[in-house]
Protein backbone atom coordinates (compact mmCIF):
# COMPACT_ATOMS: atom_id res chain seq x y z
CA UNK A 1 0.00 0.00 0.00
CA UNK A 2 1.23 3.17 -0.95
CA UNK A 3 2.35 5.49 2.05
CA UNK A 4 0.01 8.45 1.45
CA UNK A 5 -2.89 5.50 2.09
CA UNK A 6 -1.06 5.11 5.24
CA UNK A 7 -0.68 8.73 6.51
CA UNK A 8 -4.44 9.36 5.06
CA UNK A 9 -5.78 6.91 7.41
CA UNK A 10 -3.54 7.82 10.33
CA UNK A 11 -4.63 11.56 9.82
CA UNK A 12 -8.31 10.30 10.67
CA UNK A 13 -7.07 9.06 13.25
CA UNK A 14 -5.52 12.35 14.69
CA UNK A 15 -8.31 14.77 13.93
CA UNK A 16 -10.52 12.04 15.80
CA UNK A 17 -8.44 11.99 18.73
CA UNK A 18 -8.41 16.16 18.71
CA UNK A 19 -12.01 16.02 18.32
CA UNK A 20 -12.25 19.23 17.37
CA UNK A 21 -16.60 19.38 17.32
CA UNK A 22 -16.91 17.37 20.71
CA UNK A 23 -18.93 14.96 18.51
CA UNK A 24 -16.43 11.71 19.23
CA UNK A 25 -17.33 9.42 22.58
CA UNK A 26 -14.48 6.89 22.05
CA UNK A 27 -11.98 6.09 19.63
CA UNK A 28 -10.36 2.84 18.25
CA UNK A 29 -6.66 4.35 17.32
CA UNK A 30 -5.56 0.74 16.50
CA UNK A 31 -8.25 0.49 13.46
CA UNK A 32 -5.03 1.30 11.45
CA UNK A 33 -3.31 -1.89 12.16
CA UNK A 34 -6.80 -3.72 10.02
CA UNK A 35 -6.17 -0.79 7.41
CA UNK A 36 -5.40 -2.20 3.79
CA UNK A 37 -5.72 -0.75 0.11
CA UNK A 38 -9.83 0.01 -0.68
CA UNK A 39 -10.40 0.22 3.60
CA UNK A 40 -13.20 2.42 4.88
CA UNK A 41 -13.66 3.74 8.49
CA UNK A 42 -16.86 3.89 9.65
CA UNK A 43 -18.36 5.37 12.80
CA UNK A 44 -21.20 4.41 14.99
CA UNK A 45 -23.85 6.15 16.91
CA UNK A 46 -23.65 4.77 20.48
CA UNK A 47 -26.84 3.09 20.83
CA UNK A 48 -28.02 -0.89 21.68
CA UNK A 49 -30.42 -0.79 18.59
CA UNK A 50 -27.37 -1.03 16.38
CA UNK A 51 -26.49 -4.67 16.67
CA UNK A 52 -22.72 -6.01 16.69
CA UNK A 53 -23.51 -8.60 13.93
CA UNK A 54 -24.23 -5.50 11.12
CA UNK A 55 -20.79 -3.95 12.30
CA UNK A 56 -19.13 -7.32 11.54
CA UNK A 57 -21.20 -7.79 8.60
CA UNK A 58 -19.59 -4.77 7.02
CA UNK A 59 -16.22 -5.73 8.45
CA UNK A 60 -16.02 -8.69 5.71
CA UNK A 61 -16.31 -5.69 3.17
CA UNK A 62 -13.80 -3.42 4.83
CA UNK A 63 -15.54 -1.28 6.86
CA UNK A 64 -13.03 -0.83 9.59
CA UNK A 65 -14.64 0.05 13.10
CA UNK A 66 -13.35 3.83 13.66
CA UNK A 67 -15.31 5.50 16.33
CA UNK A 68 -18.81 5.60 18.68
CA UNK A 69 -20.38 8.79 18.19
CA UNK A 70 -22.19 11.21 20.36
CA UNK A 71 -26.24 11.07 19.90
CA UNK A 72 -28.39 13.81 21.25
CA UNK A 73 -29.50 13.26 24.19
CA UNK A 74 -33.28 11.84 24.45
CA UNK A 75 -33.27 11.33 20.67
CA UNK A 76 -33.69 15.12 20.63
CA UNK A 77 -34.16 16.53 16.81
CA UNK A 78 -31.63 19.03 17.48
CA UNK A 79 -28.68 18.55 19.37
CA UNK A 80 -27.94 21.64 21.87
CA UNK A 81 -24.49 19.91 23.19
CA UNK A 82 -23.10 20.33 19.76
CA UNK A 83 -22.76 23.46 16.86
CA UNK A 84 -22.99 22.34 13.08
CA UNK A 85 -19.50 22.93 11.64
CA UNK A 86 -20.51 24.66 8.44
CA UNK A 87 -23.25 27.29 9.90
CA UNK A 88 -22.21 27.78 13.79
CA UNK A 89 -25.93 26.88 14.47
CA UNK A 90 -27.25 23.89 16.88
CA UNK A 91 -26.80 20.71 15.05
CA UNK A 92 -29.42 18.53 13.88
CA UNK A 93 -30.16 15.57 15.82
CA UNK A 94 -30.14 12.96 16.85
CA UNK A 95 -27.52 10.92 14.93
CA UNK A 96 -25.49 14.64 15.62
CA UNK A 97 -22.30 13.06 16.32
CA UNK A 98 -22.12 10.54 13.64
CA UNK A 99 -23.13 12.79 10.82
CA UNK A 100 -20.49 15.39 11.98
CA UNK A 101 -17.53 12.83 12.02
CA UNK A 102 -18.46 12.16 8.20
CA UNK A 103 -18.54 15.28 7.56
CA UNK A 104 -14.94 15.82 8.66
CA UNK A 105 -13.46 13.23 7.35
CA UNK A 106 -12.68 10.93 10.32
CA UNK A 107 -14.94 8.19 9.16
CA UNK A 108 -15.90 7.22 5.32
CA UNK A 109 -19.26 5.95 6.76
CA UNK A 110 -21.73 7.08 9.50
CA UNK A 111 -24.25 4.61 10.97
CA UNK A 112 -27.00 5.85 12.61
CA UNK A 113 -31.09 5.23 13.92
CA UNK A 114 -34.17 7.00 12.62
CA UNK A 115 -37.06 7.33 14.05
CA UNK A 116 -38.38 10.57 13.10
CA UNK A 117 -35.75 11.86 10.76
CA UNK A 118 -32.71 11.01 12.56
CA UNK A 119 -30.25 9.83 10.09
CA UNK A 120 -31.91 11.69 7.30
CA UNK A 121 -31.85 14.94 8.53
CA UNK A 122 -28.22 15.56 10.08
CA UNK A 123 -27.41 14.00 7.34
CA UNK A 124 -28.99 16.90 5.15
CA UNK A 125 -27.63 19.33 7.68
CA UNK A 126 -24.02 18.95 6.84
CA UNK A 127 -24.21 18.05 2.92
CA UNK A 128 -24.18 14.10 3.04
CA UNK A 129 -25.99 11.35 1.59
CA UNK A 130 -28.44 9.74 4.06
CA UNK A 131 -30.01 6.80 3.78
CA UNK A 132 -32.73 4.38 6.18
CA UNK A 133 -34.59 1.19 5.58
CA UNK A 134 -36.43 -1.08 8.33
CA UNK A 135 -35.27 -3.65 6.19
CA UNK A 136 -31.74 -3.61 7.65
CA UNK A 137 -31.71 -5.31 11.20
CA UNK A 138 -35.08 -6.11 10.88
CA UNK A 139 -35.56 -8.61 13.50
CA UNK A 140 -33.52 -7.08 16.13
CA UNK A 141 -35.41 -3.60 15.78
CA UNK A 142 -38.24 -5.00 16.60
CA UNK A 143 -37.53 -5.34 20.20
CA UNK A 144 -37.22 -1.71 20.05
CA UNK A 145 -40.35 0.59 20.44
CA UNK A 146 -40.29 4.16 21.23
CA UNK A 147 -42.85 7.13 20.98
CA UNK A 148 -42.03 10.52 19.56
CA UNK A 149 -42.39 14.04 21.33
CA UNK A 150 -45.56 14.14 19.36
CA UNK A 151 -46.67 11.12 20.32
CA UNK A 152 -46.71 8.81 17.42
CA UNK A 153 -45.53 5.11 18.29
CA UNK A 154 -42.60 4.03 15.95
CA UNK A 155 -39.81 0.99 15.29
CA UNK A 156 -36.43 3.10 14.56
CA UNK A 157 -34.31 1.97 11.26
CA UNK A 158 -30.27 1.85 10.80
CA UNK A 159 -29.29 4.43 8.03
CA UNK A 160 -26.04 4.93 6.25
CA UNK A 161 -24.30 8.48 5.68
CA UNK A 162 -21.30 9.25 3.45
CA UNK A 163 -19.99 12.48 1.31
CA UNK A 164 -20.15 10.39 -1.58
CA UNK A 165 -22.81 8.68 -3.48
CA UNK A 166 -20.53 5.72 -4.54
CA UNK A 167 -19.28 5.01 -0.70
CA UNK A 168 -23.17 4.73 0.52
CA UNK A 169 -24.53 2.68 -2.22
CA UNK A 170 -21.48 0.22 -1.44
CA UNK A 171 -22.38 0.30 2.05
CA UNK A 172 -26.82 -0.41 1.00
CA UNK A 173 -25.05 -3.56 -1.33
CA UNK A 174 -23.46 -5.10 1.28
CA UNK A 175 -26.22 -5.45 3.44
CA UNK A 176 -29.27 -5.37 1.35
CA UNK A 177 -29.17 -8.21 -2.03
CA UNK A 178 -29.90 -5.61 -4.69
CA UNK A 179 -27.72 -7.35 -7.36
CA UNK A 180 -30.11 -10.26 -7.69
CA UNK A 181 -33.33 -8.02 -7.33
CA UNK A 182 -35.63 -7.17 -10.67
CA UNK A 183 -35.04 -4.01 -12.15
CA UNK A 184 -37.88 -1.66 -12.79
CA UNK A 185 -37.32 -0.23 -15.99
CA UNK A 186 -39.54 2.62 -16.47
CA UNK A 187 -40.30 3.81 -12.58
CA UNK A 188 -43.24 5.72 -11.91
CA UNK A 189 -42.12 8.66 -10.10
CA UNK A 190 -44.34 10.84 -8.23
CA UNK A 191 -43.32 14.28 -6.48
CA UNK A 192 -44.15 16.64 -4.13
CA UNK A 193 -43.23 19.77 -6.57
CA UNK A 194 -42.23 20.86 -9.48
CA UNK A 195 -38.48 19.23 -10.33
CA UNK A 196 -37.37 21.97 -12.68
CA UNK A 197 -34.16 21.89 -12.02
CA UNK A 198 -33.85 18.09 -13.22
CA UNK A 199 -34.09 16.69 -16.00
CA UNK A 200 -36.75 13.80 -15.37
CA UNK A 201 -40.09 16.72 -15.61
CA UNK A 202 -41.87 14.79 -18.09
CA UNK A 203 -41.39 11.08 -16.11
CA UNK A 204 -43.10 12.35 -13.11
CA UNK A 205 -46.34 13.43 -11.68
CA UNK A 206 -46.80 16.31 -9.24
CA UNK A 207 -49.26 14.92 -6.15
CA UNK A 208 -51.35 17.01 -4.33
CA UNK A 209 -49.81 17.20 -1.25
CA UNK A 210 -50.29 18.49 2.81
CA UNK A 211 -48.11 21.39 4.00
CA UNK A 212 -44.53 19.60 3.84
CA UNK A 213 -43.95 21.41 7.92
CA UNK A 214 -46.97 21.07 9.35
CA UNK A 215 -48.58 18.51 11.60
CA UNK A 216 -46.75 15.06 10.91
CA UNK A 217 -49.92 13.07 11.15
CA UNK A 218 -50.99 14.42 8.14
CA UNK A 219 -48.12 13.25 6.11
CA UNK A 220 -48.15 10.08 7.65
CA UNK A 221 -51.51 9.60 5.69
CA UNK A 222 -50.17 11.42 2.79
CA UNK A 223 -46.96 8.64 2.14
CA UNK A 224 -49.51 5.69 2.85
CA UNK A 225 -52.32 6.38 0.13
CA UNK A 226 -49.21 7.24 -2.52
CA UNK A 227 -45.72 5.31 -1.86
CA UNK A 228 -48.25 2.14 -2.78
CA UNK A 229 -49.12 4.00 -5.98
CA UNK A 230 -45.55 4.74 -7.02
CA UNK A 231 -42.30 3.48 -7.45
CA UNK A 232 -40.69 5.93 -5.53
CA UNK A 233 -41.52 9.96 -4.62
CA UNK A 234 -39.51 12.93 -4.94
CA UNK A 235 -39.51 15.47 -2.01
CA UNK A 236 -37.12 18.77 -2.27
CA UNK A 237 -36.56 20.09 1.00
CA UNK A 238 -34.45 22.38 3.51
CA UNK A 239 -32.51 24.16 4.04
CA UNK A 240 -32.71 21.78 8.05
CA UNK A 241 -32.19 23.69 10.98
CA UNK A 242 -31.15 27.00 9.45
CA UNK A 243 -34.04 29.43 9.24
CA UNK A 244 -35.44 27.79 12.47
CA UNK A 245 -35.26 24.17 14.56
CA UNK A 246 -37.19 21.47 14.01
CA UNK A 247 -37.75 20.31 17.40
CA UNK A 248 -40.92 19.45 19.10
CA UNK A 249 -39.50 20.51 22.86
CA UNK A 250 -38.69 23.77 21.52
CA UNK A 251 -42.26 24.05 19.08
CA UNK A 252 -44.66 23.15 21.35
CA UNK A 253 -44.06 26.05 24.02
CA UNK A 254 -46.48 28.67 22.02
CA UNK A 255 -46.55 30.60 18.63
CA UNK A 256 -43.79 31.81 17.85
CA UNK A 257 -41.50 29.13 19.21
CA UNK A 258 -44.27 26.72 16.45
CA UNK A 259 -43.23 29.14 13.57
CA UNK A 260 -39.42 28.08 14.44
CA UNK A 261 -40.09 24.27 14.38
CA UNK A 262 -42.36 25.27 11.00
CA UNK A 263 -39.18 27.29 9.59
CA UNK A 264 -36.83 24.25 9.80
CA UNK A 265 -36.87 23.02 6.42
CA UNK A 266 -37.89 19.44 7.41
CA UNK A 267 -40.41 17.71 5.79
CA UNK A 268 -41.18 14.16 4.94
CA UNK A 269 -37.81 13.31 6.62
CA UNK A 270 -39.52 13.27 9.59
CA UNK A 271 -42.17 10.76 9.06
CA UNK A 272 -40.08 8.19 6.16
CA UNK A 273 -39.53 6.17 8.97
CA UNK A 274 -42.58 6.08 10.91
CA UNK A 275 -43.91 4.97 7.55
CA UNK A 276 -42.47 1.71 7.36
CA UNK A 277 -40.33 3.70 3.94
CA UNK A 278 -36.98 3.19 2.62
CA UNK A 279 -35.22 6.45 2.00
CA UNK A 280 -32.50 8.40 0.85
CA UNK A 281 -31.28 11.97 0.92
CA UNK A 282 -29.06 13.21 -1.36
CA UNK A 283 -27.79 16.83 -1.47
CA UNK A 284 -27.84 20.05 -3.59
CA UNK A 285 -25.64 22.39 -4.11
CA UNK A 286 -27.69 24.79 -1.52
CA UNK A 287 -26.75 24.55 2.18
CA UNK A 288 -28.52 21.75 4.16
CA UNK A 289 -31.23 21.39 1.20
CA UNK A 290 -31.30 17.92 -0.56
CA UNK A 291 -33.87 15.88 -2.62
CA UNK A 292 -35.78 13.46 -0.33
CA UNK A 293 -36.52 10.38 -2.32
CA UNK A 294 -38.89 7.34 -0.82
CA UNK A 295 -40.60 4.21 -1.50
CA UNK A 296 -42.10 1.22 -0.03
CA UNK A 297 -39.19 -1.54 1.25
CA UNK A 298 -39.34 -3.61 -1.43
CA UNK A 299 -35.83 -4.29 -2.65
CA UNK A 300 -37.17 -4.08 -6.75
CA UNK A 301 -38.48 -0.08 -5.64
CA UNK A 302 -35.09 0.35 -3.54
CA UNK A 303 -33.00 -0.76 -6.28
CA UNK A 304 -35.02 1.58 -8.69
CA UNK A 305 -34.52 4.30 -6.79
CA UNK A 306 -31.03 4.06 -5.91
CA UNK A 307 -30.56 3.92 -9.86
CA UNK A 308 -32.62 7.11 -10.45
CA UNK A 309 -30.28 8.81 -7.02
CA UNK A 310 -26.85 8.04 -8.91
CA UNK A 311 -28.25 10.33 -11.90
CA UNK A 312 -28.72 13.23 -9.67
CA UNK A 313 -25.88 12.48 -7.20
CA UNK A 314 -23.14 15.21 -7.00
CA UNK A 315 -19.65 14.96 -5.37
CA UNK A 316 -18.90 16.66 -2.31
CA UNK A 317 -18.60 20.23 -2.08
CA UNK A 318 -14.69 20.83 -2.77
CA UNK A 319 -14.44 23.61 -0.12
CA UNK A 320 -16.20 21.75 2.17
CA UNK A 321 -13.72 18.87 1.46
CA UNK A 322 -10.25 21.71 1.86
CA UNK A 323 -11.37 22.80 5.00
CA UNK A 324 -13.14 20.56 6.90
CA UNK A 325 -11.11 17.49 6.08
CA UNK A 326 -7.03 19.12 6.38
CA UNK A 327 -4.87 17.81 8.38
CA UNK A 328 -2.92 21.59 8.29
CA UNK A 329 -6.21 22.69 9.71
CA UNK A 330 -6.31 20.89 12.74
CA UNK A 331 -2.48 20.62 13.10
CA UNK A 332 -0.86 24.00 11.95
CA UNK A 333 2.46 24.63 11.62
CA UNK A 334 3.97 26.49 14.74
CA UNK A 335 6.10 29.17 15.75
CA UNK A 336 9.19 27.05 16.82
Amino acid sequence: MELNEWIQAANQTFIAMKDPYESVEKVYPRALEKYSVGSRYMGVKNKSHIPRHLIEQLETFRYILHTLDKASMGGRAIDVSLINPISGRPMTGSSSGTAINVLLGINDLGIGTDGGGSVLAPAMAVQLFGFISPIIEQEHLEKFSSTSTDGIGFHASIGFMSREFEVILHAIQCVLPLEDTKTIASPRIFATGPLDDLDVAKNVKIVQTPNLFGERELLIEFLKENLSECDFLISKEGPVDFLGFGDTVLGHLGYEANRSQQSSGKGLIRVANMVDATALVVPTKDFACGYVLLCESTLPKVKAMLEFAKTIALSQDPLLKKYFQNIENYFPDEFV
